[in-house]
């Protein structure tokens, strides 16, 4: 049946991009499209675009060698991953740094190796393993504040972390996963018309479909979404000068 409050989830929040479903499947639907993409430019080709793409070990293979290693696409090792931060990208001083970011990160879950990973808008009665939002920094405050409505967990943020670490991060740490978009899917993967393919202003949520859900539950139960308090007023504050030079 389609989600329970979803259209007034959109409108409440002003979420003007679809929100994406993330499959993994052992079997794909026909006919699905193919670029050559990476697997963060088929994101944003998703979110921009609403077409359905996939990836898979053994076809639909992506670009990127990082999209290759973080969703286990391929046999990428910790040593050629550091060397890649490291020596080409100079992300990080030297190996040592680099080791213990990968460490931090959520690793891919072995029982998803070799299944096909769908990317498509989430439809009214699908049931994706995980759901992401394009969203802006007072929107991912809002997603959160209702999803901790009726139970407080502390979301913990990476650094450098890449945009595939959306696709599957909250099925191994059961939380909601905040991606500013890193630096390199930011700024050289790609442009699209002349452009960036990722909106300055704009981030990554990810989370558990149970966990969207959850939020749709709670949208007019807290002021975060649609409920509205009564008696409380807004701050008074002197006027500010926003282009003012000294």
């Amino acid at each position: 049946m389609p989600h329970k409050n979803l259209g007034q989830f959109n409108k409440s929040l002003k979420i003007n991009h679809p929100i994406l479903g993330i499959h993994f499947l052992h079997q794909l639907p026909k006919n699905i499209k193919r670029y050559q993409d990476t697997a963060c430019t088929a994101l944003a080709r998703v979110f921009f675009s609403k077409e359905i793409l996939a990836f898979g070990a053994k076809k639909y293979y992506q670009l990127c060698p990082g999209g290759n290693y973080f969703l286990k696409l391929s046999d990428i090792n910790d040593e050629v991953a550091a060397d890649v931060y490291v020596n080409d990208e100079h992300i990080f001083k030297n190996r040592g740094v680099c080791h213990k970011f990968l460490k931090s990160l959520p690793k891919f879950p072995n029982h998803l190796k070799g299944k096909f990973i769908l990317l498509k808008p989430l439809g009214k009665n699908d049931q994706p393993d995980v759901i992401v939002m394009l969203i802006n920094p007072a929107q991912a405050g809002r997603i959160i504040g209702l999803l901790n409505y009726e139970k407080y967990d502390e979301i913990k943020i990476h650094p450098n972390q890449p945009t595939c670490l959306s696709f599957f991060s909250p099925l191994i740490t059961n939380l909601p996963h905040l991606n500013f978009i890193d630096y390199y899917d930011r700024y050289y993967q790609g442009k699209i018309h002349g452009k960036y393919i990722w909106p300055e202003n704009k981030m990554l949520i990810s989370m558990k479909f149970k966990q969207f859900k959850k939020i749709l539950d709670n949208l007019n139960k807290s002021p975060q979404g649609g409920y509205k308090r009564t008696g409380i007023k807004t701050q008074k504050v002197d006027y500010i000068c926003y282009n003012c030079s000294n």
